[in-house]
């Protein structure tokens, strides 16, 4: 066989066979690297030669690789183990730290304070029988820049694999060789900041990209910081001295609704810069006419059979029939003519469980309707007049998705509770000024709503008198009664008997919420144990979703 014709493990192993005389040798009988190499040239010498121009290589640099790969079982190996692997004297083998930086830097070993490796790139490339080729760090575009800040920030914080001044040196070429809006905007705004406020800038970077987090926290970036540092920046933060900050790269944020010196992100002109060769601008403008994250397609939503009494079922039919897309078009030209409001509003409200929310989705499934979904703890903030800006804005954007043309989607307030609230009277404190601003908005938009609104709440004791009559549609969702429930229960468990159907349904009072959980308790428990559970079992699960302990069908409710 020629020697072009050897694979990469082949040639190392004749050279870590040609290596294994002199290793674990006693300290004092080891030999000197020149004596090593020349012992392994005796008889793998053409393989040496071969691993070197293979993988542009030094002949110690070879020999290490194969130290490397006999020890690759292990995960990380001292110095003083691979200088025994090798056969060399341990001062002597200090001496060769160019050549470990070489290779530390071309990607082939992982060297810190944790020990030394092959790299998994490095160990492909031997079992490939391929050369290694080194990751580009130029011409690159700002979506390969970020993947790699992100893979660079691991090794600083999962496995310690480099330390921090090698992640900024690192960080250094990568952002000053590459032309593309993230390299240009970290070198515009990092061009006088601390090492410590760089390291957290690319930390928010990759999260807000990576993991859409627009609220970090120090919890959050602690990883990538050494003892003592994360203090550091957390007063210097806290007392506004980081130069981020006064250039207004960085500011704090709500955590949970609640302002908070410990969560902050990048301000959101900052963002555009950065993120402007990755379409986030483009992005931005879309989502401010229609959030995708907020849009339910109708084609999207699952049938589902529910079961109502007959009274709900009467109403929902109701809705159903109205919104059906030439009964709706024709009543809401008929309102217009006659000079009355053409806006659909609707309040579904009960107890948790009961098939409001579900209700909704099916209605707009059967209806053909999207649903503009608002997530109603993102509306309120705590800067001021922020809240009252979100409110306009989740109105205008459902404006335009309606002038946009098709169907009229749906406008849902789930769980609506937190802002359709009793209004304060006299309202001093900041906050109660906000929530009777916000409740202005929204009760003057539903006067001039031209589309469909549902909201739903579990509580209505709270709401305003001023809700209640601009709500046009008020259905009331119950518990369902013992007939009901025997319904779901055989809809959600068809293998039950109808005896034992109507059993569970006089003995517990359940929603259809709680009888789906028992129905996938039951399904968890058969792909666990492999059995399908007995009836007796499935009381059991009843008995445990009941807080008491005991049947709920003869308990009192309230206080």
């Amino acid at each position: 066989m020629s020697m072009k014709e050897k694979t990469i493990i082949e040639c190392i192993r004749s050279i870590d066979k040609a290596l294994n005389g002199n290793q674990w040798r006693k300290k004092d009988e080891r030999k000197d690297a020149a004596e090593v190499i020349a012992d392994i040239k005796k008889s793998a010498g053409e393989e040496l030669l071969h691993i070197c121009s293979l993988m542009n290589v030094t002949e110690m640099q070879a020999v290490i690789l194969t130290a490397l790969v006999r020890a690759s079982g292990s995960y990380r190996i001292s110095d003083d183990d691979l200088a025994g692997i090798i056969g060399i004297d341990y001062l002597e083998y200090i001496s060769f730290t160019s050549d470990f930086e070489g290779l530390k830097k071309a990607g082939f070993i992982k060297y810190s304070d944790r020990g030394i490796s092959i790299s998994p790139a490095a160990m492909n490339a031997v079992k490939q029988n391929k050369p290694l080729e080194p990751e580009p760090l130029t011409g690159l575009d700002a979506r390969e820049v970020l993947s790699r800040i992100k893979n660079k920030l691991k090794d600083l914080s999962d496995e310690r694999e480099i330390n921090q001044d090698e992640f900024l040196e690192y960080m250094d070429f990568l952002i000053h060789n590459n032309k593309n809006s993230v390299c240009e905007c970290c070198g515009k705004y990092l061009k006088n900041s601390g090492d410590l406020e760089i390291i957290l800038l690319y930390a928010l970077i990759c999260r807000f990209w990576f993991n859409s987090d627009d609220c970090v926290t120090w919890d959050d970036v602690e990883d990538y910081y050494q003892d003592g540092d994360l203090s550091i920046i957390r007063n210097m933060f806290k007392n506004e001295h980081l130069t981020l900050q006064k250039n207004k790269v960085i500011e704090p944020v709500a955590d949970g609704g609640i302002f908070s010196r410990d969560a902050f992100h990048i301000r959101d002109e900052v963002k555009e810069e950065i993120y402007k060769d990755l379409g986030y601008t483009e992005k931005k403008d879309a989502k401010n006419k229609i959030s995708a994250s907020a849009m339910l397609k109708a084609s999207d939503i699952d049938a589902k059979e529910l079961f109502f009494s007959k009274e709900q079922q009467k109403q929902i039919q109701t809705l159903e029939d109205l919104f059906e897309e030439t009964r709706l078009n024709n009543v809401m030209e008929s309102l217009k003519k006659k000079g009355m409001r053409t806006g659909f509003t609707c309040i579904f409200y009960g107890a948790p469980g009961t098939g409001k929310t579900e209700s909704v989705y099916q209605i707009a499934r059967k209806s053909g309707r999207d649903i503009f979904r608002i997530d109603v703890s993102k509306i309120k903030s705590c800067w001021v007049g922020e809240s009252e800006k979100n409110i306009h804005r989740v109105f205008e954007q459902y404006r335009e998705c309606v002038k946009s043309g098709g169907k009229t989607p749906i406008l849902l307030f789930n769980e609506a509770d937190a802002i359709f609230g009793i209004r304060q009277s006299g309202a001093e404190r900041a906050v109660d000024k906000m929530e009777n601003s916000i409740q202005n908005i929204i009760l003057q938009e539903m006067e001039e709503l031209e589309g469909i609104l549902i909201a739903t709440t579990n509580l209505t004791d709270n709401f305003d008198k001023a809700f209640d009559r601009r709500f046009l549609y008020k259905l009331r969702f119950t518990k369902p009664d013992a007939k009901v429930k025997s319904k779901i229960w055989k809809s959600m468990i068809p293998e039950l008997k109808p005896s034992q159907a109507k059993k569970l349904a006089a003995e517990f009072d359940f929603s259809g919420g709680q009888i789906e959980n028992i129905a996938r308790k039951k399904t968890v428990a058969a792909l666990i144990s492999g059995k399908e559970p007995t009836y007796a079992q499935l009381r059991e699960m009843c008995l445990a979703e009941s807080i008491s302990g005991k049947p709920q069908s003869k308990k009192k409710i309230g206080y």
